[in-house]
């Protein structure tokens, strides 16, 4: 902090007792003491101010008279006549037995005539407008008689000077009173300054736009990005209302209800800004408004590269629950389910075979919740080795182990601050690993590797596993109190051979991922449901997808549709042909095709175009399997109306 500097005005004897006070003890501000007189004095003031080399000026009589008449903005002390000094003047008067003649400048002292009858002293007062008005009155005192003349440092050298008796009319105490009041006043002055000074500094380095406004609207402050954002100046802006500057700020709500209003898109001059506006309290009451505005198209900018940082870090989940593909009831009943989980932050255990999708409802329940923002971090636990995964999970300072990065590397826990920490397949952690996770859950903090530092975290936590982890604990392989921690919710992916309804909605969007051609694709699951509704499916989902891929894949290459399906029978089944093509499985496809269409139809009220696109075919295909399969709408469609 700079030192606070006080310029001292003073003059003759005045000068002598203020040297004298102020080598009685240090001081915490610097003085600076300047001999002037009146014009002088206002002069020096006007400087002082304009360089602002001065936190706060003192001075006394005539000075300081002629310095309040120019109403500067710097902060003036004046040292004070007290009663103590008028009596001690009156004293020495009457001590001198001589007239007392008090002379000061522009007015009377009023409360001198007190004094008159307790010293029976004889009491005469003068005004004096300036040195030569002062020097004439003296003049004419002087020659009629031979008073003591009480007055400042002025009236004292003027008195003697021409060989009068003078009274100096300031004391010790009263100067030394105004010196303290004058160091209080210029260090509280500094620190406020210094204050302001440090807010406008942060003002201008951040790069939102700011401004402050007082209770009654009028700007008190505005940074340079703000004069940018709404094309004005501060020295144009500063003490008028904000309505009159930029009406487009629109406080009036914020006023009346002390309320924020937050991430308003707001259209000025300028373009589209983003401003927020919120209510400044002080003691619980509302002493102002602050407003920050920003460039809308920088603010998407900024968050298109956030989001593309966090991309290619793979910490974003890309499925939510509507691109899970499936109509059936067990699929629907469990994502209604896992939408209502999603809304809390409570630990999930998801079960369900390999294949069934465990990652994606994963991915679904965290876009769904309000971590959708945060990143979404994957591990599989069975992938990686017991020593890396722990170093993974929980991070490492440099020089933990050999090989480790210099300058550490922080875990997954960390990276996931704020999200959601997938870990998969998390039955096949190690004991071990299992209690320092078991830990982290319980603390909600985090050690990493070679480290004493506790870094607290704030982490959803989904889990899947593929084994019977009630099993795995009664048979000393599972932690049961880690089990518990992670089973506080619970979900169970069907496998697909219990939801085989969908099988058709998924065979069909995995073709479509390989830009087949719409009839192909038609051909191709009429050709193949009855072949693909026979298997059992061990691999589930991620099985489907693998036999998707290769018959798009021969599709493409222009093999024959008869000998995609030998092959597909071939990795299927260890069967006969004949077994595949029985007429005991092609009436139950049929059957079960026949049924899918009517279910569509009755859900459409018979709409066609609807039903089609539902059951992803053209009209003409619908039309051809409704006379195949002697749908008659009327009969079966009760009361809807056919377009």
């Amino acid at each position: 902090m700079i030192k606070p500097r006080v310029a001292v005005f003073t003059y003759s004897k005045l000068t002598r007792i203020l040297q004298e006070v102020l080598a009685e003890r240090k001081w915490p501000v610097e003085f600076v003491l300047y001999e002037v007189l009146i014009e002088e004095a206002i002069k020096k003031a006007r400087e002082i101010e304009n360089s602002n080399s001065a936190d706060v000026i003192v001075a006394s009589g005539a000075n300081a008279t002629a310095i309040e008449e120019q109403g500067l903005d710097l902060p003036m002390v004046r040292i004070k006549v007290t009663g103590f000094d008028l009596m001690h003047a009156l004293w020495l008067a009457k001590r001198m037995n001589r007239q007392a003649v008090v002379m000061s400048y522009q007015e009377q002292i009023p409360q001198l005539e007190w004094f008159c009858d307790l010293f029976n002293v004889e009491l005469r007062q003068e005004v004096y407008h300036g040195v030569h008005d002062a020097q004439e009155k003296l003049l004419q005192i002087l020659k009629n008689g031979e008073p003591a003349v009480i007055g400042a440092s002025l009236v004292s050298e003027l008195t003697e000077r021409m060989g009068g008796h003078s009274i100096f009319i300031y004391s010790k105490p009263s100067i030394r009173l105004a010196l303290e009041n004058a160091v209080e006043l210029a260090v509280q002055r500094r620190a406020e300054i210094e204050k302001r000074q440090k807010i406008q500094a942060m003002m201008h380095a951040v790069h939102d736009g700011i401004l402050y406004m007082d209770n009654n609207g009028n700007i008190i402050e505005l940074n340079p990005v703000a004069e940018r954002l709404l094309g004005i100046s501060a020295k144009d802006a500063i003490g008028r209302h904000i309505d009159q500057v930029a009406p487009e700020i629109k406080l009036d709500e914020v006023f009346k209800k002390g309320k924020p209003l937050l991430n308003v898109v707001q259209k000025t001059k300028q373009g589209m800004l983003l401003v927020n506006r919120v209510p400044v309290i002080h003691q619980g009451e509302q002493v102002g408004a602050v407003a920050t505005i920003q460039d809308a198209q920088t603010v998407q900018k900024a968050e298109k590269a956030i989001r593309k940082r966090v991309y290619s870090k793979g910490l974003v989940a890309k499925t939510t629950f509507e691109n899970i593909i499936g109509k059936s009831s067990t699929l629907r009943r469990l994502i209604n389910k896992a939408r209502h989980y999603a809304q809390t932050d409570a630990t999930v255990l998801i079960r369900g075979e390999t294949g069934t999708g465990k990652e994606l409802l994963a991915q679904s329940i965290h876009n769904a919740s309000n971590r959708s923002r945060h990143p979404f971090v994957a591990v599989n636990c069975a992938a990686l080795p017991e020593q890396l995964l722990e170093s993974e999970l929980f991070g490492y300072e440099e020089g933990a182990f050999t090989g480790a990065r210099k300058g550490g590397k922080p875990g997954l826990f960390e990276i996931a601050h704020g999200g959601t920490l997938f870990l998969d397949e998390v039955g096949e952690m190690s004991l071990s690993l299992q209690s320092r996770l078991l830990r982290v859950l319980q603390e909600k903090e985090v050690m990493r590797i070679g480290s004493d530092t506790i870094i607290p975290i704030n982490v959803r936590i989904l889990a899947a596993t593929n084994r019977d982890l009630r099993s795995m604990v009664q048979n000393g392989l599972f932690r049961q109190d880690l089990y518990f921690r992670l089973n506080v919710l619970s979900l169970e992916l069907p496998p697909l051979r219990e939801r085989l309804d969908d099988l058709p909605d998924l065979f069909r969007s995995f073709l479509m991922t390989y830009k087949l051609d719409k009839e192909l694709i038609d051909k191709t699951l009429s050709i193949m449901l009855p072949i693909l509704f026979r298997h059992d499916w061990p691999g589930n989902i991620r099985e489907l997808e693998n036999i998707a891929e290769r018959v798009s894949v021969l599709l493409k290459s222009h093999v024959p549709i008869d000998e995609v399906v030998e092959e597909v029978k071939k990795e299927l089944f260890e069967v006969q042909d004949k077994d595949l093509d029985s007429p005991y499985l092609v009436r139950e496809v049929e059957n079960w095709e026949r049924q899918r269409i009517l279910q569509v139809l009755r859900e459409v009220n018979g709409n066609k175009t609807k039903a089609a696109d539902l059951l992803g075919i053209s009209r003409s295909t619908l039309w051809r399997r409704i006379k195949d399969y002697g749908i008659n709408i009327d009969k079966h469609i009760r009361g809807s109306e056919i377009q």
